[in-house]
């Protein structure tokens, strides 16, 4: 029995002599003086795992600080792959060790090659007891991809699977490392394309990196037209919640999906019209869908208490879009069932934005007479209007002249018009229409002078940008006013014939209109533009550019 408890005793020793040497190893800075504590703490008790792995680690960060030797560097990296063997034959489960240990073969290869290729199913071991949310997991990963060429069918399947879950978290540093990663060594396009998750967001990501790195332009491409149809898909979702929401009568929850929704919508630049596919998201649905938010937004409203004036942007937004008659009918009866439109035109101008709501209902229905009975009134009458107010009677004014127009009252619509300039002579939108309304009355002299007027309230016809230089990434936007013809508009850039050329991408009232490799330092569009404010924008994709000049003309200029 003595005999049995001073073993016990000097056991217990070796043992407190082991893991004493071990924490003390662990605290020493000099690697050669570490490793000395740990092959001694070893001859205590050499069936301490952690001491075998400690051990492994420094004979490997010796091995990485003698790289000028090639002798002692190999013999260190000998030293690691047997200790760590030590340790995972003690403790199979640690994937530290796992890990270490592949790392160490794989850089023993280099120094005597084919001796030592066990590397992948040790890599593949510690990402597998490491789990998905280690950075062991993460290093494997990115591991595997970057030695992509040489690896076996179930080493690839392996790591695209260990890929997958790394894009899946759908955080933009990683999957911008596993992006250059690809670019470096892999660069094979069917790679990202079984990886990356179906997010719009990543899909964006990684179009964008391929714009940078000025790789396919068609996978770019691809790739936008697929994130925009998953925000479509998404915004529809958004608008279906809102729906729910708002039959439930959870206003504030309808209004914020509502929004949601519309937010998404704006998103879209329509990248499927420079592909050569089938249309990927219906402009019919997009339009509806839109108008539908509009509407909704302002339902919300009203449901809340909100009087016409309150929603009359969000109507008239609706209203713009909305074509079908039906509709128009649905959404006057609604208003009058909540009591805040009355069953006949309200002829007072108490409320001039909700009284603008209610004609251009009218004007939408057809009801040009009825207005125009309120137009007969309003020539009449004397109104005075605060400033804050101008631009709601002038819309007001535009839409009566409008209806004077539709029913052939050509000279009480110039009448109207005119009585709007004069509140506000530089409104575009109703120097148009004096145009329109001269030429119908063929007046020669009137037209010329108005379209004068016109020609000083829009864009100039070049615009010269002394060589802006465009930041790469960063959006360029130019707000052009103009009269709502068709042009043909020139960017030209300094052309400094770089390699590889400049990407550049154009947008024109939130659609693409242009992306491309800049050739000759000339971009030639042709437009349909908006009566008055037009936004032109331009994005360096790759690199960035100076903008020299921009151009227009009409198109039947082109034609002449």
């Amino acid at each position: 029995m003595l005999v049995g408890i001073i073993a016990v005793s000097v056991l217990d020793i070796f043992v407190y002599l082991n893991s004493h040497l071990y924490y003390r190893a662990r605290k020493e800075e000099d690697v050669q003086k570490r490793i000395a504590l740990l092959e001694k703490s070893n001859t205590y008790c050499p069936l301490n795992d952690l001491v075998f792995y400690e051990l492994g680690k420094s004979y490997f960060d010796s091995a990485i600080g003698s790289l000028d030797d090639a002798a002692a560097c190999e013999i260190s990296f000998r030293k690691s792959v047997q200790n760590l063997r030590k340790s995972i034959l003690i403790n199979p489960a640690s994937p530290f060790s796992h890990f270490y240990l592949a790392q160490s073969i794989l850089n023993l290869d280099l120094f005597a090659p084919g001796k030592e290729t066990q590397f992948y199913s040790e890599f593949r071991k510690a990402a597998l007891l490491a789990g998905d949310d280690s950075q062991i997991f993460n290093e494997v990963g990115r591991l595997f991809l970057s030695r992509w060429p040489e690896l076996s069918k179930e080493d690839r399947n392996f790591a695209l699977d260990i890929l997958r879950k790394l894009m899946a978290e759908k955080d933009s540093t990683m999957i911008d490392l596993i992006l250059n990663t690809w670019e470096l060594n892999a660069k094979d396009y069917k790679i990202i394309d079984k990886v990356l998750p179906p997010d719009a967001q990543v899909y964006r990501q990684y179009a964008e990196f391929l714009g940078e790195k000025s790789l396919s332009l068609e996978e770019r491409r691809r790739y936008l037209v697929e994130a925009e149809f998953l925000d479509f898909t998404r915004a529809q979702r958004e608008f279906q919640s809102g729906e729910l929401q708002l039959a439930r009568y959870q206003t504030q929850k309808a209004l914020g999906l509502f929004k949601a929704s519309q937010g998404l919508l704006k998103e879209i630049k329509f990248y499927q019209a420079l592909v050569a596919k089938k249309e990927a998201i219906s402009t019919v649905e997009y339009t509806q869908l839109l108008k539908s938010d509009w509407l909704n937004l302002a339902k919300c409203r009203i449901e809340e208490g909100a009087q016409l004036s309150e929603v009359a942007d969000a109507l008239n937004q609706y209203l713009e879009l909305e074509d079908q008659p039906a509709r128009v009918d649905e959404l006057a009866t609604y208003l009058r069932n909540r009591q805040i439109m009355p069953e006949r035109l309200d002829h007072s101008f108490t409320d001039l934005s909700g009284l603008g709501v209610e004609l251009f209902l009218q004007f939408k229905q057809s009801k040009y007479r009825e207005i125009v009975t309120f137009g007969r009134k309003l020539q009449n009458s004397l109104v005075v209007v605060p400033d804050s107010k101008k631009s709601a009677y002038v819309r007001i004014l535009l839409l009566v002249g409008d209806s004077f127009q539709k029913v052939d009252f050509l000279y009480d619509a110039g009448d109207v018009y005119n009585k709007a300039l004069e509140i506000d002579p530089n409104n575009l939108a109703t120097l148009l229409r004096i145009r329109q309304n001269y030429d119908r009355l063929n007046e020669e002299r009137k037209l010329g002078e108005i379209s004068k007027a016109i020609e000083n309230l829009v864009a100039p016809r070049e615009i010269d940008f002394q060589n802006l230089l465009l930041s790469k990434g960063i959006m360029f936007s130019r707000s052009l006013v103009l009269d709502g013809q068709k042009i043909s508009l020139d960017l030209q850039f300094q052309n400094e014939e770089k390699q590889p050329p400049p990407l550049i991408s154009v947008y024109f009232n939130n659609r693409v209109v242009w992306e491309d490799y800049l050739q000759n330092g000339i971009i030639s569009l042709e437009l349909e533009t908006e009566p008055g404010e037009n936004m032109l924008q331009i994005k360096p994709v790759n690199q960035p550019v100076s903008l020299a000049k921009l151009t227009y003309r009409l198109n039947y200029e082109n034609i002449n």
